[in-house]
């Protein structure tokens, strides 16, 4: 038997997919298990043992025009064909999802019930977005297919190579042995979610007077209060490192005594390796993507949106949520 997994979504939502994986894998053990996921992404589950093989869609193919799209789209559609799945399984609605599924020929296609071509789907799961946590979403459609089962185990998997490179990164940037690591990713991928950058600066200062190593890591598209933040301190007082690679990132998550962040993707993925988080996240995303209740090492601190007009010289907009309140969850953590 041939699978394919489709989730072209980002970091957390192919954390969050991992339960399901396994499961699958345990139901199926005999079947060869692809994922379809968004190129650049290819980390996540590169070393992921309840999969076989990888195939990476270029997301960077829709802006392309005329001829060279179709093209590139016939070619992608000829790929997925030629490999003669027995099941395709869409994590999430969509168009190009839905395409895929059905010139793949196989004979079984299964995929959320809500969506504009669900009728070439023919096994309709009836989950919706934004009604459940994100992590039962991906359970059930995975259930449809080997029946139910119910896991909030999700998984990261760093090669050895990396967990070296983290040794070594440690030595170079002279950390030391004898104090405490604590990882701060202080972006998210809108505004209202991120606590202040000033917030930031006076919470990292307190920590640093603890005696603590804070390393401040910066994402793809963190720069600009990432910058803010590091300004605020001399020399290497502040530890810091530009993510490139996310199993590197994940090798130095695996380092820190704590990780703080937003709802991001570093936030699941800080849980899949098994280190403690304090999240910081706003009240009305809690029934979506809190849903690490039954695993100890999962904390938060609950804010508000800042809902009223944008000031342009502010880079967070997650406010209720005071620098206090942080530091003494952090000490109540780590014992301090």
């Amino acid at each position: 038997m041939k699978i394919l997994v489709i989730n072209i979504k980002y970091l957390g939502d192919l954390i969050v997919s991992t339960p399901g994986l396994n499961a699958l894998r345990k139901a199926k053990p005999e079947a060869e298990i692809v994922f379809l996921l968004r190129k650049g992404f290819e980390d996540v589950l590169k070393n992921n043992p309840n999969i076989d093989r990888i195939i990476a869609f270029d997301p960077s193919l829709k802006g392309n025009s005329g001829f060279k799209k179709i093209t590139a789209g016939i070619k992608f559609i000829k790929k997925i064909r030629d490999e003669k799945y027995d099941v395709v399984i869409a994590l999430h609605p969509g168009d190009r999802t839905a395409f895929w599924a059905w010139f793949s020929g196989a004979e079984t296609r299964i995929a959320p019930h809500k969506q504009s071509f669900g009728s070439l789907f023919n096994k309709r799961v009836k989950v919706f977005e934004d009604s459940i946590s994100y992590l039962e979403y991906y359970n059930q459609i995975i259930s449809a297919f080997i029946g139910k089962f119910d896991s909030t185990e999700t998984e990261f998997f760093i090669p050895g190579e990396d967990e070296i490179w983290a040794d070594n990164f440690l030595k170079e940037n002279n950390f030391s042995r004898e104090k405490k690591i604590i990882g701060i990713h202080p972006s998210a991928s809108e505004p209202t979610k991120i606590w202040p950058s000033t917030k930031f600066i006076e919470l990292i200062k307190k920590l640093l007077s603890e005696k603590i190593e804070v390393l401040l890591i910066e994402g793809p598209q963190d720069k600009l209060i990432c910058e803010k933040i590091k300004s605020a301190f001399a020399g290497d007082e502040l530890k810091y490192f530009r993510s490139e690679k996310i199993s590197q990132t994940a090798a130095l998550i695996k380092k820190c005594n704590l990780f703080i962040t937003h709802d991001t993707g570093t936030r699941h993925l800080s849980i899949a390796v098994g280190i403690p988080v304090l999240a910081l996240l706003p009240e009305d995303n809690l029934k979506f993507w809190n849903f690490y209740d039954r695993i100890n090492y999962h904390h938060s601190l609950i804010g508000k949106r800042y809902i009223e007009e944008k000031d342009s010289q502010r880079d967070g907009y997650l406010d209720g949520i005071s620098v206090n309140e942080v530091f003494e969850k952090v000490a109540g953590l780590l014992e301090l």
